[in-house]
């Protein structure tokens, strides 16, 4: 009998003495999700969502305005800024005095943000992520590594880490020697099945790393590397993948929220989307009817669990575009980040961020880093920080690739730098919009 092992069974052990408080929604999660079809669990999330209305209703100030709404579409759109200028009126007086967890998250833009969930949420959240690990070839008790900014605030302690079976490497800095260690403590891993979940970013310095120096790791027992917080670009999902030799996922998340769409083993480029704990909406970029379908919308959540501070139609910043798997259950085809950091051509469409990412496939083994910021309608700054200075004759050529989608009367200029600052959350944006920003 091994150590993970008796991990495994000891959670669920401790998780019968409290009542189940996990288990017993694993079954309502799977269903929800595989068959949100079926009669079940269309009663099922409609009773949730019933019962999370009128709970707001009844005891939440900001809510108590829509009392006499019992459809979802009539309550207003909310932003983080909302909740921010109202946060007492959105916490619910029955629960305002018991015991809470605070969440926090300090964003894409570096702004901090915080609310409360009630105990079931956090147990909610629980069973939404051991589904989704069961999902990607993990069970609970295996070692799982963090890829993440670790401080204080947020790091485990030795004896929690070790039950857990988590190893917690702080990405602050990640230099070629720390991906080198990285990669050292991995091959010296003696357990058999692992996996991890880290930054994308993180991920991508890591597949250039072994790309540049022609290493391949094909018996590291790694079930799968799931990526968090930011976008996973193709080239990241693809190079790491090869390299080491298991299937890159990517999970869109939040701290404030939960899971609300991952990959899977079984759908590896589709986002399956959380059905059973969330109700997620499309909404146009400029206003609040529904997105039309094919076409990019904003990410609107509406959370089912969370009785301590109800977030209902929380815009996410997000913008995506649905789809259908082949059982015709909705998935979001493409994810593609903040709203704020979409990228517009000279004549004002949109493009995806995916166009941006491929100007600088063919060039990564100069580069270390890169961003791309549209500075106006028609301007433009790459930033790149290279491997070795004075290594990039290739100006010419990139504008004109740039030029090739974003209009012959872009104008690019390109500057070099030393480096590319993480924000304080430890996320990387390669692209940003302070054109839109700025109007």
């Amino acid at each position: 009998m091994n150590l993970n092992f008796i991990r495994h069974h000891f959670f669920w052990l401790i998780d019968y003495l409290k009542g189940k408080t996990i288990k017993s929604q694993l079954e309502e999660i799977k269903r929800g999700i595989e068959q949100p079809h079926s009669e079940k669990s269309k009663q099922t999330k409609e009773a949730h969502l019933k019962n999370l209305l009128n709970h707001a209703k009844q005891s939440t100030p900001f809510y108590k305005a829509y009392r006499s709404e019992n459809e979802l579409s009539n309550f207003p759109v909310i932003r983080k800024t909302i909740i921010q200028d109202n946060f007492e009126r959105f916490q619910s007086e029955k629960f305002k005095d018991q015991k809470n967890f605070k969440v926090s998250t300090s964003g894409s833009t570096g702004v901090p943000f915080f609310l409360f969930q009630n105990q079931s949420k956090r147990n909610r959240n629980h069973a939404d992520a051991i589904y989704f690990y069961d999902q990607s070839n993990f069970s609970v008790g295996n070692r799982l590594y963090e890829l993440e900014v670790w401080r204080q605030h947020n790091k485990k302690g030795t004896l929690k880490s070790w039950l857990q079976n988590i190893v917690q490497f702080d990405i602050s800095r990640l230099t070629d020697e720390r991906i080198e260690s990285f990669l050292n403590l991995l091959k010296s891993d003696r357990q058999v099945k692992k996996t991890m979940l880290g930054f994308a970013s993180a991920y991508e310095m890591i597949a250039q790393y072994l790309e540049k120096n022609n290493i391949f790791l094909n018996t590291l027992g790694l079930t799968s590397a799931i990526a968090n917080s930011e976008y996973l670009n193709p080239y990241t999902k693809t190079t790491l993948g090869k390299h080491l030799n298991t299937q890159i996922l990517s999970r869109y998340s939040s701290e404030e929220i939960g899971i609300i769409a991952q990959q899977t083993l079984n759908s590896p480029n589709d986002f399956v989307i959380n059905a059973a704990s969330y109700h997620i909406e499309l909404l146009n970029l400029d206003n609040d009817l529904p997105a039309k379908p094919n076409s990019f919308g904003r990410i609107v959540v509406t959370d089912l669990f969370n009785y301590a501070m109800p977030i209902i139609r929380y815009d996410t910043g997000d913008i995506a575009k649905f789809g259908h798997d082949k059982n015709h259950n909705l998935v979001f085809k493409q994810i593609e980040g903040r709203q704020m950091d979409v990228i517009y051509d000279t004549m004002g469409n949109l493009l995806s961020s995916f166009v941006v990412y491929t100007k600088f496939y063919k060039y990564y083994h100069l580069l270390k880093q890169y961003q791309f910021i549209q500075l106006d309608e028609k301007d433009y700054e790459v930033k790149l920080n290279l491997q070795e200075p004075n290594t990039f004759p290739f100006e010419t050529e990139l504008i004109a690739d740039i030029k090739s989608d974003f209009g012959p009367d872009a104008k690019i200029t390109i500057t070099f730098v030393d480096e590319i600052p993480a924000l304080a959350s430890g996320k990387r944006r390669k692209v940003i919009n302070r054109y839109k920003q700025n109007q």
